[in-house]
């Protein structure tokens, strides 16, 4: 009987041993999956040029908003430059798929930008916009980035800027 009795000790015992293992494999797997998240990818990379006048508000969005850091991290390039002669010569380089600058400047930066040999979107930024500042921008220009934000949706603007430049260039092909 004492020998039945260790067996029976022995069998409940491996079994409460096997059970309790399995839950606790099946609980690190949950823990260890839990912290998995794929990172956003942008729909396609882009080479942006910032023009960034000391005289315009797109330096403040930059340092303040967090906007260069969350493009960076999406995988776009960026240069940076400060004056018009800098901006002019760069667009004459070419190789850039987006210009962004304060809206202040845009109008003149897209004319630039049209002479261009890569045609580059522009796309005006906004520092901290009054609602009429941002409605006059959003009626004046297709994409516009909005500064501070969140990284989604600078992400969701320059996406949004590449569709459009796509969607162009196929109907200039197209003719």
């Amino acid at each position: 009987m004492d020998k039945r009795l260790q067996l029976m000790t022995i069998g409940a015992a491996s079994a409460l041993l096997l059970q309790s293992a399995a839950f606790a494999c099946g609980d690190k797997l949950v823990v260890v999956g839990r912290g998995l998240r794929p990172k956003r990818k942008a729909a396609s990379r882009a080479s942006i040029l910032v023009y960034a006048r000391p005289e315009g508000s797109l330096p403040a969005a930059l340092a303040a908003g967090g906007l260069e850091k969350d493009l960076e991290r999406a995988g776009h390039r960026l240069s940076t430059v400060g004056s018009e002669e800098e901006l002019k010569k760069a667009l004459g380089a070419g190789g850039f798929d987006l210009v962004l600058a304060d809206f202040k400047a845009a109008p003149q930066v897209e004319a630039d930008a049209s002479a261009a040999p890569a045609h580059p979107t522009v796309l005006p930024t906004l520092y901290n916009p009054s609602p009429a500042e941002l409605s006059a921008a959003q009626s004046r220009f297709e994409c516009v980035v909005k500064s501070p934000g969140q990284e989604k949706d600078y992400l969701a603007v320059v996406d949004a800027a590449m569709a459009m430049r796509a969607k162009q260039a196929k109907a200039e092909k197209a003719k």
